[in-house]
């Protein structure tokens, strides 16, 4: 039967009113982390309230969040008021707070066999400041009273105070409740955005990375200190768990926004849980994000939970509700390659649950349970890499990062190489630079957006995987920088690309100038403008496919002559580099011009065409996603509709127009048993002939899941 619109909503009504039995997890499964998929968290500061929680009726709120099918909550413990929600010792407790929140709704889910994780905001105090203003956070060098406002200052996380009051509090938490583990929040901002000038930064900084901490926008140390607050990251999870691990071993840690693709670096060994969330106010479509994310999370070996979180309204603190397409669909990007689903929900005073939002959590939940045996277990199948360098991100941020930066990929280059990927149908994952280094020998193309900085480690790799028949993509002004982020004589990997670099030409925008053979993949016969700096190259092995073309004159025309080679192609061992010297992904990102991508769809033709990848997908048009799995013999083909509103500013996903015709083929050495649309189990016919099989996918309203039995 064809899938509508009115269909879904009439299937999601129906699953709403039948008996919820829910698969449950078992009290003592030592991998409830790793077999835990449905995920909420309640959002609650609550410092500015009278009196929260005066109503609240942990009884009745466990059971609205048990009948919706949860199988993990955090909640509030200590909020960014500094304010601690339980009769704490240690802390201080809500002055208006009448009852023991944490305790009650702890006893509460964990009757129900729900598994609970605290709520702590790091670094806001109440009491320890007092007596040791010298561990304040402080965010001006001329102000050495630190970041102190009446009672509350937040703490800084490279003092005693971690030892002295932090750790002490978290254990104080274990010893009065059965929690779980801990959701850490606050972390991105004491990690990553802006420098803190207490003594004991200043003398970790001067010991580890050599002089001053920098205050001005031009400081070459600007790049070391994000190095070094990237490491004081890891250094504080290290602690952190190491030290609450002795008291109850088997915590989970959700360190919230730490590891992901703001802070892309390995994670630390202990750290078993990612976690992303849209950070306030946020501009984006959560599903596309999602997606970003997911190609980058879910490359990242040891992890045994990752998520993204969807808010209820259209960001932190919004009591509105979004469609419930949105939801099912952001949740199916995040299933689909492996990760949890992760609802946010901003509490009313009272602390009571709304019926009606949970209602349609539930809705989400139950089509999340159905997928869990096919989704579970299952990881990427490697095809191509694309690389998102810490140290390229870092090489050119400022001090203090706008907040803007918080709310918009990290990385344009990256974000603009996933778009294009995306839209081309292409199987591939987001490694930093450590997966690159330990894993790229499994791919088969390698993409490098203009990341400027590639360390001797990732350099080598790069040389082996193409002389050993890898296919490589490299635009701007990549490898163009050293470790020190100072910029090379000659690009790091000129006999890759069989090129020399003449240096970097300063300008607004250049062109490629497109000729009559690229007619084929819908690219004009003209100059194709592109905005930013470009490098200008000269030849050594490497054949030139496209001229580049300065800017002339005082409106920027595409001059008559051409400025050098543009896209070249050089032979390297058994493999094939390309190389753009203009920023090609990160003009996509910014501008989107659909040219762009054709271009890079053309580049991944000529090195690494569909007739060498390991899945292929037709008749789709560019607002499908596909995301192809594995778990031993089996595989499975995900595919995700993406749509969103005409209004102009910020879009939401709320309506599907079904996409029919779809064809799928998938490189397979032998016959699969047989191809299943799940979790419906029905049989989809199929075809293997030359070392493919294919079959036609369902009509795709929002994600279609396809089982290839090996």
């Amino acid at each position: 039967m064809e899938m509508t619109r009115r269909k879904l909503l009439r299937d999601a009504a129906t699953a709403c009113a039948m008996a919820r039995v829910w698969p449950a997890l078992a009290a003592d499964d030592p991998a409830w982390l790793k077999n835990t998929f449905r995920e909420l968290h309640v959002d609650a500061h609550f410092g500015q309230l009278s009196s929260p929680y005066d109503t609240f009726d942990a009884e009745a709120s466990a059971q609205i969040l048990k009948d919706a099918g949860f199988q993990m909550v955090s909640y509030f413990a200590i909020c960014n008021a500094g304010y601690c929600y339980f009769p704490a010792k240690l802390g201080v407790v809500h002055p208006g707070l009448k009852r023991d929140f944490t305790g009650e709704m702890t006893a509460a889910l964990k009757k129900r066999g729900i598994r609970v994780l605290a709520y702590v905001s790091v670094g806001p105090d109440r009491r320890f400041h007092k007596e040791h203003p010298d561990c304040v956070a402080v965010r001006d060098a001329a102000a050495p009273a630190g970041n102190a406002r009446g009672d509350l200052a937040q703490m800084c996380t490279n003092s005693p105070w971690v030892e002295q009051a932090h750790i002490p509090q978290l254990r104080e938490i274990v010893a009065l409740y059965d929690v779980d583990g801990f959701f850490l929040d606050n972390l991105i901002s004491k990690f990553l955005r802006g420098a803190c000038y207490c003594q004991y930064c200043r003398e970790s900084f001067a010991a580890q990375a050599g002089g001053e901490i920098p205050t001005a926008e031009r400081d070459p140390r600007i790049f070391a200190h994000y190095q070094w607050l990237s490491r004081n990251g890891t250094r504080y999870a290290d602690k952190v768990i190491g030290a609450l691990s002795t008291t109850k071993p088997g915590l989970a840690f959700a360190m919230n926004h730490m590891w992901v693709t703001r802070n892309p670096v390995k994670p630390p060994s202990a750290l078993t849980q990612l976690v992303w969330e849209p950070v306030p106010p946020y501009p984006g479509v959560l599903s596309l994000d999602f997606s970003l994310e997911a190609r980058y999370l879910s490359t990242q070996p040891g992890i045994a939970n990752w998520s993204c979180m969807a808010t209820r309204g259209n960001g932190w603190g919004d009591y509105s509700l979004r469609d419930p397409a949105a939801y099912r669909h952001e949740a199916a990007v995040l299933l689909a390659s492996g990760g949890r689903p992760y609802f946010g929900d901003d509490s009313y005073p009272s602390g009571n649950p709304d019926p009606a939002v949970y209602r349609v959590y539930g809705d989400v939940n139950r089509r999340t349970a159905e997928l869990e045996p096919f989704v579970k277990g299952s990881v990427p199948i490697k095809d191509t890499a694309v690389l998102l360098s810490a140290d390229s991100l870092w090489s050119n941020l400022p001090l203090a990062p706008p907040r803007e930066w918080m709310g918009t990929p990290s990385s344009a280059p990256v974000a603009g190489a996933h778009k294009a990927l995306v839209e081309e149908h292409v199987q591939f994952g987001i490694l930093n630079s450590d997966g690159l280094v330990e894993s790229l020998a499994g791919y088969q193309a390698l993409v490098l957006p203009e990341q400027s900085i590639l360390s001797a480690r990732e350099c080598d790799a790069i040389r082996r995987f193409v002389q050993a028949g890898g296919a490589l993509i490299a635009t701007g002004d990549t490898g163009t920088r050293d470790s020190s982020n100072q910029p090379l004589a000659e690009f790091a990997l000129a006999d890759v690309l069989g090129v020399r670099y003449l240096g970097r030409a300063e300008s607004r925008r250049a062109y490629l100038r497109a000729g009559p053979e690229l007619g084929e993949f819908g690219i004009p016969r003209m100059d194709v403008q592109v905005n930013g700096a470009y490098s200008r190259i000269q030849t050594t092995a490497a054949k030139t496919l496209i001229e580049a073309v300065a800017p002339a004159g005082p409106k920027q025309a595409p001059a008559e002559k051409p400025d050098g080679p543009g896209v070249t192609l050089n032979q390297f061992g058994k493999g094939k580099a390309i190389y753009c010297a203009l920023p090609l992904f990160g003009a996509y990102q910014q501008d989107g011009t659909p040219v762009f991508r054709k271009l890079a769809a053309w580049m991944l033709h000529l090195v690494h065409p569909a007739a060498a990848r390991t899945i292929v997908i037709e008749s789709a048009p560019l607002n499908v996603e596909i995301v192809y799995n594995s778990r031993g013999q089996d595989r499975f083909v995900h595919l995700l509709n993406f749509s969103g509103d005409r209004r102009v500013g910020n879009q939401r996903i709320q309506d599907f127009v079904p996409v029919h015709g779809i064809q799928v083929r998938i490189r397979s050495a032998a016959r699969p048993k047989r191809v299943l649309l799940v979790p419906e189990k029905k049989t989809i016919p199929f075809e293997w002939k030359d070392g493919w099989a294919g079959f036609q996918a369902q009509p795709l309203l929002v994600h279609g899941a396809y089982m290839i039995e090996g």
